[in-house]
């Protein structure tokens, strides 16, 4: 098993790792950069697409290391990704560094954007775990990752909330140690569903009194409660009128659909979390 080893030099998001993974074994939280971390093997870096490392945590490893990792980072993208490296994708190389001999790269957005709302986290830190996973499968003894080091991802450029990044990451650390026995509907609905509840906002305008809807660029929307002023990324969010812990997340079936083999609750795009 690898130690998990995540850096939080904001107090805010330190407190929300504190929260999220207490009691959680081979797992350490370090209230500062992770430069200041004596002994660890693999660093994650949480970019872009193109691995163009010159920003927040990124531009201190760039900065940590050289940067001939930079350099080698986007050739690896250009060589395996040609050219662009799709989120919720990762993989391992080497920092040139032997003290910390390996880096993960596990975008967590094409480009730089608000991610907050969105399951990137999950899936990038997912991506990351699995590639330190398949690494160490075929590695010899010594060069095993036995330790790795994770920013609070997506949450500089991302602005994603501090509350909202332990949950996701919390999350694909659960299903990291403690895997599938077996794959069905059950599974894959419970799964989605545990996904969803990290990221969850109010409801929409039809549901929800307090909902606003704002376009934000690059295609998407955001939902906003007008009684807060912000996202809501708590499944227990404040409104009125509307049950404490709902939220809409409707599923659209067409007549041969695999999602009719979910759970009825689940298919009527409401979902209660009390």
């Amino acid at each position: 098993m690898i130690k998990l080893i995540l850096s939080a030099p904001v107090p805010a998001m330190a407190a929300a790792f504190e929260h999220s993974f207490q009691n959680t074994e081979n797992v350490e939280i370090i209230p500062g950069p992770f430069e200041t971390i004596p002994e660890f093997d693999c660093m994650v870096s949480a970019a872009n697409s193109f691995g163009l490392m010159d920003g927040g945590v990124d531009a201190a490893i760039t900065a940590y290391f050289g940067p001939q990792l930079q350099e080698r980072v986007q050739q690896n993208i250009i060589r395996e990704y040609l050219g662009e490296q799709p989120v919720g994708s990762a993989f391992v190389i080497e920092t040139g560094n032997s003290q910390h001999p390996w880096l993960v790269h596990a975008p967590t957005m094409r480009v730089p954007l608000i991610i907050d709302g969105t399951d990137a986290v999950y899936n990038a830190t997912r991506a990351a775990l699995l590639a330190i996973f398949q690494h160490n499968k075929s590695a010899g003894e010594g060069r095993k990752i036995k330790s790795v080091v994770f920013p609070a991802m997506g949450a500089g450029c991302g602005q994603v909330s501090p509350d909202s990044v332990a949950r996701q990451m919390k999350l694909a650390w659960d299903g990291f140690i403690n895997c599938a026995s077996e794959i069905n509907w059950q599974y894959a609905s419970a799964r989605h569903d545990a996904v969803f509840s990290t990221t969850a906002y109010c409801p929409s305008k039809a549901l929800c009194p307090n909902a606003r809807t704002e376009y934000i660029g690059f295609g998407d929307y955001r939902t906003y409660c007008k009684k807060s002023g912000n996202t809501c990324i708590s499944p227990r969010h404040q409104v009125d009128n509307i049950s404490i812990g709902t939220h809409s997340h409707a599923v659209s079936l067409a007549p041969n659909s695999h999602a009719n083999h979910l759970n009825p609750e689940y298919l009527s795009g409401v979902k209660n979390d009390v």
